[in-house]
């Protein structure tokens, strides 16, 4: 079976043109670079869903594969051939457990859109209440389990794409795939996604996720309300938009404060968040739908990208580069200070004026994450899924609200998810069950106490911080005025201490 299905891959190669990649055609001049990102994408679609996954994935790794084949590969999530809708409804009636008049009281005969994983109809409940009807392939898991192998098989030839100095990475990333790949076929997956995009909304109000019918949910089915408005893939520009009531430039900044927000605030968000799964409604909500791509970014990682992209914005460009280089880590047997020398000329936003489409801040980024591939940086997957995101917003805004300056955005937008991370609740939940034994550890150290009391005598008595530095003797000589947020940090600092010494005394 696996000998069968390598067969067909290395077939399917040769029939579009790719099969120099596999050493089964003499060795020619490659085609233009354009014409065989075309040629992958089309192989990857006649492989089936699991290879169409696996392409999506590769879409997002801008440290392999030049702009010209991610945006090739990133149209991977095209329509299929859908599959019989009898299928479909047997399908339906084992994951309910009952026959579909108990449930529908109309069920269409043709889906309203069909994809590598699944098909959607458009369908009506008892109640009278329209619904999306989500539907996996048939036999799609045992497909699955046969691919896999297989997959790694193409994952060599498609390595011989890559830069030399990236050898056996497209493996690596197949390797990575495989391990998780089952638990994306999972529809429940899908649905604690879109529950707990509820807490990630909370920060975004303009945004939502369909409302789902939990109770008719499967592994491999989903049944939610259905959405009526505009696709904004169907919204050609700037006038169209205003037309159905959305301002350009407020929605422009909507689409950046979503995707900063799900990456560096809630690490926890959709990956692909391109024009066609969002849905504009008439009330002026946007409905964010297929949530079947998603990643989670752990705390301590997203704050160290939140640090890089605020940096950046600000114009401290060397502060960029060492969170850069803290994200995504350099072979330390490379030339570190020449990487740092390099990636500080690409970050610098000196002088750099217009809007966001003369200023693709992504752009920057990118750059950053090529060369980084020359020294052998590693990085998490789930950071190119956030690059990639931020990419397919980015050029939203640029369609719709091109004189946006995105350095002052992003600026504003990582300044209020710095001023929540500070103020918030989960800060405030941190400090409640820290205060305590802090207060026990000052308790017990009456000297300590005292000191600190002085300190914040100190600092209240300063009119600057190198005033207060001053004064403690940390700083000797003039110091320049330093950042605005120093002062925020060091007043928190201040409360704390206040707070701290109330608690002991």
């Amino acid at each position: 079976m696996k000998l069968a299905r390598a067969a067909t891959i290395t077939s399917i190669l040769l029939e579009e043109g790719l099969g120099y990649l596999t050493g089964k055609e003499p060795e020619e001049k490659p085609p233009p670079e354009a014409e065989v990102a075309v040629r992958l994408r089309k192989t990857l679609e006649r492989l089936g869903p699991t290879f169409v996954k696996f392409g999506q994935m590769l879409a997002t790794r801008v440290d392999l594969f030049s702009e010209v084949f991610t945006n090739e590969l990133g149209k991977l999530h095209a329509s299929v051939e859908p599959f019989p809708t009898e299928q479909a409804r047997a399908i339906l009636k084992e994951e309910l457990g009952r026959p579909l008049d108990e449930v529908f009281a109309s069920f269409p005969e043709a889906p309203v859109a069909a994809a590598s994983i699944a098909q959607v109809y458009r369908a009506t409940l008892l109640s009278g209440e329209e619904v999306a009807v989500k539907v996996q392939r048939p036999d799609l898991d045992a497909q699955l389990l046969s691919d896999l192998d297989t997959l790694l098989v193409l994952s060599g030839f498609i390595d011989r794409l890559v830069p030399p100095y990236r050898a056996a990475m497209v493996d690596r990333v197949a390797r990575e795939y495989a391990a998780r790949a089952r638990s994306e076929l999972d529809f429940l997956a899908e649905a604690r996604a879109m529950e707990r995009f509820t807490d990630v909304f909370r920060t975004l109000p303009e945004f939502r996720a369909p409302v789902l019918h939990r109770e008719l949910c499967s592994p491999r089915l989903l049944v939610m309300e259905w959405i009526n408005g505009t696709r904004l893939a169907d919204v050609p520009g700037p006038q169209e938009l205003l037309a159905l009531g959305f301002d350009p430039s407020t929605f422009g900044r909507s689409m950046l404060r979503l995707q900063v927000g799900m990456s560096y605030e809630h690490g926890f968000l959709h990956g692909d968040t391109h024009p066609g799964n969002l849905i504009l409604e008439p009330d002026g909500g946007v409905v964010l739908i297929d949530y079947g791509l998603h990643a989670e970014l752990p705390r301590a990682l997203r704050e160290k990208m939140l640090e890089m992209v605020f940096a950046q914005a600000a114009g401290e460009t060397d502060t960029a580069v060492e969170a850069f280089i803290q994200v995504f880590k350099p072979d330390p047997s490379k030339d570190i200070d020449a990487f740092k020398a390099e990636l500080h000329e690409l970050l610098s936003v000196e002088g750099v004026e217009g809007g966001i489409r003369e200023n693709r801040v992504t752009a920057n980024l990118v750059a950053g994450m090529r060369l980084g591939a020359r020294y052998n940086a590693q990085a998490q997957s789930e950071l190119f899924t956030v690059i990639r995101n931020l990419t397919i917003v980015e050029g939203i805004v640029i369609r719709y609200a091109p004189d946006l300056d995105p350095n002052e955005e992003l600026k504003e937008i990582t300044s209020a998810i710095l001023r929540r991370s500070l103020f918030g609740p989960s800060m405030q939940e941190e400090l409640r069950q820290l205060l305590p034994q802090l207060a026990l550890t000052l308790s017990q150290r009456p000297r300590l106490a005292k000191r600190l009391m002085k300190l914040e005598r100190s600092f209240n008595a300063s009119t600057t911080l190198g005033e207060f530095l001053r004064v403690e003797n940390v700083l000797h000589d003039p110091a320049p005025a330093p950042h605005p947020a120093s002062y925020v940090i060091v007043a928190l600092l201040g409360v704390l201490v206040g707070l701290l010494i109330g608690l002991a005394l």
